[in-house]
C-alpha cells in the first residue's frame, strides 16, 4: 500500500510539473515578435514621419532599387 501511494504521488509530481513547463513554453512561444509584427511598426514608424522625411527616404530606397536591376 505504501509503495503504491508513492508512485502515485511521484506520477502527481510528474504531472504536474510537465503540465506547468507546458504552460511557461506556450506564454513564450506567443510574446514572441513576429515578422509581419515587425513590418506593421516599421510602417507605422514611416507612416508617422513628416513628408520631407519620408521623402528622403524613399529617394534613395528608389536609387538602390534602380542600382540593384
Amino acid at each position: 500500500m505504501i509503495g503504491l501511494s508513492f508512485f502515485t504521488a511521484l506520477f502527481s509530481f510528474i504531472a504536474i510539473v510537465s503540465g506547468a513547463t507546458l504552460l511557461v513554453l506556450i506564454y513564450l512561444d506567443n510574446r514572441n515578435v513576429r515578422i509581419d509584427d515587425g513590418i506593421a511598426n516599421f510602417r507605422r514608424h514611416i507612416d508617422a514621419l513628416s513628408p520631407e522625411a519620408r521623402q528622403s527616404s524613399v529617394h534613395r530606397n528608389n536609387q538602390e532599387d534602380r542600382r540593384n536591376q
